[in-house]
């Protein structure tokens, strides 16, 4: 690997940490700003392309369901193993295993496949296609919680 490609890798895996906890802390200014301006975020049931569609997507209601009961809710995504490829001078591919936890403890977990440019000094997310594996029974995903 040369010095470059290190440099790279350290500054994308802070851009892939500040997304995660951008969009846990539903900050969507510093989400949406995690992306190239032509950014796309491929969910399963919709596409969301460019950043001032990502910061509209992440500036309405959660996905998630508020929690019954009335007590607060929270997820967190913990990043895992990152494997990142370079596959030009600007431009690399990663796959992040990721964990959630929540109030009822381990909630989902699986694995995002992005592809990463280089666009105005800086290491961006091009396209963003998360995956979710395995989503417990008593997952916030449920509304349950």
């Amino acid at each position: 690997m040369t010095d470059t490609e290190v440099r790279a890798l350290a500054e994308i895996h802070q851009r892939l940490a500040a997304c995660t906890q951008a969009g846990d802390a539903r900050k969507a200014e510093a989400y949406a700003g995690c992306f190239t301006h032509a950014g796309v975020l491929e969910l399963d049931n919709e596409t969301i392309s460019g950043r001032d569609a990502i910061l509209a997507w992440m500036t309405a209601p959660s996905v998630i369901p508020a929690p019954t009961g009335g007590t607060p809710g929270f997820i967190s995504h913990h990043l895992t193993t990152c494997s990142v490829d370079f596959t030009g001078p600007d431009s690399a591919t990663a796959r992040t295993y990721w964990l959630v936890t929540s109030a009822a403890g381990l909630d989902h977990n699986g694995f995002y496949v992005d592809r990463l440019q280089y666009e105005d000094g800086q290491w961006l997310i091009a396209h963003r296609r998360p995956r979710t594996l395995w989503i417990s029974p008593t997952s916030v995903l449920h509304g349950k919680g």
